[in-house]
């Protein structure tokens, strides 16, 4: 199953909630999620990161960068 998102939107989702969840809901493998991101310059969240969250501890989110590929851009995730 192929979802079309843009930058900005899978950007919102992979700081908002673990790739895990993110792969369930879009019924793709979470190793699909980081290829696209990967591939379209999108930034994920460092091992530890939900970890941090569930605790209260204080964590940087990162920037959607707009150098290479426009936050408009499509980023097909899946298959």
């Amino acid at each position: 199953m192929m979802h079309k998102l843009s930058r900005a939107a899978l950007f919102e989702l992979v700081w908002s909630k673990p790739m895990t969840e993110i792969a369930r809901e879009l019924n793709v493998r979470d190793q699909h999620v980081a290829v696209a991101c990967d591939l379209f310059d999108i930034a994920r969240p460092r091992a530890g990161y939900w970890q941090k969250v569930g605790y209260g501890k204080p964590v940087e989110r990162a920037v959607l960068s707009t150098e290479a590929f426009s936050a408009e851009e499509i980023v097909c995730v899946g298959v």
